[in-house]
């Protein structure tokens, strides 16, 4: 018999994405008795995406509107300035021109608003999910105690639960506006200049390759981060609650050497 092991089946598309999706779906849950703020969160989102893809529309047509739908020449306009007497009034090329910061304007608060809810909503659902493994942990038998460290449990409440606080914050925040931000930038980008639109969606496939490639070393060292800090703790917990014994034998450099590895 051959030792070789048998080659894993390659995943579809989807069932890769269905299991990237699981544990958020699993969050969903703990979402629920926060879902008024949540929905806010989202349509402030929407409403950034949507918002911030009429800023090009607006410059462009800010700047169509000054020079005439001609684009301005630096080595000539100095000489020429009399050519913005021409045209639109003065008023009208005003109120186009305030277009721009209201659009900014709009688009801030929408994104503090939307930073805001869902900065909330992952802190309540961080501190339930808190509460649960912390409730799940005391009740469990002292023989799980004694096979795992004290400190390592301490890590698995405070910092690992940070993960899903950074997921909840980033994820759950950029996933909305984000695509709606997107959609609605080719579509305005169609409208001024649909040759160059479908020359840059052509070309844009081939910059995903770099960011496959960074996000998959920078899953593993933030994997390796997490287990370094639980090492850490610890250490650390482990140095603070014998302190006495570690003083009375002179221990101070050893521990010294275990902290500086698990630091590493």
């Amino acid at each position: 018999m051959s030792g070789a092991k048998p080659a894993k089946k390659k995943q579809s598309l989807w069932q890769t994405l269905r299991a990237a999706s699981g544990p958020y779906r699993r969050l969903l849950g703990y979402i629920k008795p926060y879902k008024a703020r949540f929905i806010v969160g989202l349509v402030l989102g929407f409403a950034y995406g949507g918002v911030s893809s009429l800023l090009p529309l607006a410059i462009s047509r800010v700047t169509g509107t000054i020079f005439h739908g001609a684009a301005p020449n630096p080595t000539t306009l100095g000489s020429n300035l009399g050519a913005l007497d021409t045209g639109p009034k003065i008023n009208s090329i005003v109120l186009i021109c305030l277009a721009i910061p209201a659009i900014m304007t709009v688009r801030s608060l929408c994104s503090y608003g939307n930073t805001y809810c869902m900065q909330w909503v992952s802190n309540k659902v961080v501190t339930d999910i808190r509460g649960q493994l912390f409730n799940k942990m005391v009740r469990l038998s002292m023989d799980f105690f004694n096979r795992m460290r004290s400190g390592l449990l301490i890590s698995r409440v405070t910092n690992e639960t940070r993960v899903v606080q950074m997921a909840l914050t980033a994820v759950s925040s950029d996933i909305f506006k984000q695509p709606v931000l997107i959609v609605g930038a080719i579509s305005v980008l169609f409208l001024m200049d649909w040759k160059f639109t479908l020359i840059t969606l052509v070309l844009f496939p081939t910059c995903l390759l770099p960011l496959r490639i960074y996000g998959r070393r920078a899953r593993k060292a933030l994997r390796g981060q997490f287990e370094g800090m639980g090492e850490m703790v610890v250490t650390m917990q482990e140095t603070f609650a014998g302190i006495r014994v570690i003083k009375s034998f002179a221990r101070e450099a050893h521990q010294e050497k275990e902290f500086k590895r698990s630091n590493q």
